[in-house]
């Protein structure tokens, strides 16, 4: 019997970014591409005719009309995985719903990580897509009280001996009593995307501004990557060693 595939449109108007995703689709059994559109304008038109679409690859920066403006425009019905070069809109494709956020480069590995993530959303009964998560989060205990922190909102975590400094968008500063390694664990189950580029920090990819080749800049924090981190750190990224 035939395994289930996933119909999938692909939205970018850059011929390799195209290329490389209806690649990365090739090798995962459970997909097929249904269209490829090369900007939003084209793919609200392709997404009328073609309902039985279940799957949205959406690039952000494209002429005319924006992934982020169709989202708001259409509001699909299907999970959307954003693919983009710009990693100051993760916050505001949060708020949209989407089902994960690719920061270009991205390898295959975190590609197949966002498919799964976005099959799960799927209804198992009937096959049609269920609503969307909100953003992800959960609570994080500091000084007695706990914070409902959504994932978005963390920019990096900082090792504190036998604590975890969570630094968060707003300049709000938590501490709780858990060691990096097994925040970083809490930060996986949770559906998060970091990295670890130093023994002492974990970063969010979707808030790295530029990389350097021994710091990583965050938001406005600079933070160290550590020689025995730089080499994973840099193939997480797709940009190779430096």
């Amino acid at each position: 019997m035939e395994p289930e595939k996933y119909t999938c449109l692909v939205v970018d108007d850059e011929p390799i970014a195209r290329r490389i995703i209806t690649g990365y689709i090739a090798q995962l059994p459970l997909l097929s591409v249904a269209g490829e559109c090369i900007n939003a304008l084209e793919a609200i038109a392709f997404l009328k005719g073609h309902p039985e679409v279940q799957l949205i690859f959406l690039d952000i920066n494209m002429p005319n009309l924006s992934g982020l403006q169709l989202l708001k425009i259409l509001q699909p019905r299907q999970p959307v995985i954003l693919t983009t070069a710009y990693p100051e809109f993760a916050v505001e494709s949060y708020e949209l719903n989407v089902a994960d956020y690719l920061l270009k480069p991205f390898s295959f590995e975190r590609f197949a990580k966002a498919v799964y993530k976005a099959i799960d959303l799927f209804q198992v009964a009937g096959g049609k897509p269920a609503q969307v998560a909100a953003p992800a989060g959960f609570f994080i205990k500091s000084e007695g009280k706990s914070y409902p922190v959504a994932l978005g909102d963390i920019l990096y975590c900082e090792a504190r001996k036998n604590y975890t400094m969570v630094v968060l968008r707003s300049g709000k500063r938590l501490m709780p009593l858990v060691p990096l390694s097994k925040f970083e664990a809490m930060l996986q189950e949770a559906g998060g995307d970091f990295l670890q580029v130093h023994r002492s920090y974990l970063v969010a990819r979707g808030h790295i501004r530029s990389v350097s080749p021994n710091s990583v800049l965050v938001d406005a924090a600079e933070i160290p990557i550590g020689v025995q981190f730089k080499e994973r750190f840099f193939r997480a990224i797709g940009i190779g060693d430096r």
